[in-house]
């Protein structure tokens, strides 16, 4: 599947979600040992239950029928995106401002394709990472993928 199929899903799903108090957080569609899946992370000001899941799951499912957007055969799944959460849009960025993230991107920034640091600033176009004592400023659109770090100590 294309990535403008899943942006059609995530723009049909996301704002029904959205008039449910729901955010949709991600979606993922990738072959698995058992078969297809399409995976949607949600989150919400009240956190996500397993309840809220199945719900959501509900909803999705039947939107998915009616918009007939899926033509092979798939496992849906909804869950939360976990503490180390993926941070796709620039809302999610500037929510996350002065926390610990990991960043990919497309192409080298400075000799550089990962970063593992603090998220200084988060605008519009770029965000900015406080990495090894230095700081890079990231366009929205050079990034493959970032997500929160969180130091789990025992």
């Amino acid at each position: 599947m294309t990535a403008t199929w899943v942006s059609e899903i995530e723009n049909l799903v996301g704002k029904i979600l959205l008039d449910q108090g729901v955010e949709l957080v991600d979606v993922e569609f990738k072959r698995e040992p058992v078969g297809m899946v399409l995976r949607v992370y949600i989150d919400s000001s009240g956190g996500v239950d397993v309840d809220m899941c199945a719900r959501t799951s509900e909803t999705i499912s039947q939107e998915l029928d009616k918009a007939n957007l899926i033509s092979k055969s798939c496992t849906l799944e909804v869950s939360s995106p976990g503490i180390e959460r993926p941070l796709k849009k620039p809302e999610h960025f500037k929510k996350y401002v002065g926390s610990k993230i990991f960043v990919k991107t497309e192409e080298a920034i400075e000799g550089r394709k990962q970063f593992k640091g603090f998220l200084e600033f988060a605008g519009d176009d770029v965000f900015v990472v406080n990495c090894d004592a230095d700081k890079y400023e990231i366009p929205y659109d050079m990034l493959k993928k970032a997500h929160l770090l969180v130091d789990v100590e025992f």
